[in-house]
């Protein structure tokens, strides 16, 4: 596989390339309209992407909640890259970021079949899952060490 680049949305065209590349990863195959991919939120979460030949191939973001917490929200990798690290990488980038801010705690909204994934990062469940865009989710949470 080339060289994957993992780093912060630099510029406004990294930025609507991103929501892009989640909203064919998350909400396209929903049936969702482009928009939907965004929130309320953007403009002071710190977002992160993954670039392999100047394509974005994975992207995740990050968001303070309250001084002690953070949620990480929208982690997509395009589907012909997933399988190989990049997720993690991203999520762990993430983590790296929310110790950063002091943050003690993140939290997550996982698709039911992606708690493998977030179980191998650390991460627990919380409370029982629920539905969400039409698929079953579930809060998960994972405590940072200092």
């Amino acid at each position: 596989m080339p060289q994957v680049d993992i780093h912060p949305v630099k510029n406004q065209q990294e930025l609507e390339e991103m929501f892009y590349q989640r909203w064919l990863v998350l909400r396209s195959p929903l049936g969702m309209e482009r928009g939907s991919e965004k929130d309320s939120h953007e403009d002071t979460a710190f977002h992160l992407i993954a670039m392999c030949d100047r394509q974005i191939i994975g992207s995740a973001r990050l968001r303070q909640l309250s001084p002690k917490l953070g949620s990480i929200s929208y982690v997509a990798v395009l589907p012909e890259f997933q399988n190989r690290g990049i997720g993690t990488k991203l999520i762990a980038e993430l983590i790296a970021k929310a110790q950063e801010k002091n943050l003690k705690r993140v939290r997550l909204m996982s698709r039911i079949n992606a708690i493998k994934f977030y179980h191998k990062l650390g991460f627990s469940e919380q409370d029982k899952p629920f539905d969400f865009l039409g698929i079953p989710h579930i809060f998960m949470q994972l405590d940072i060490q200092p």
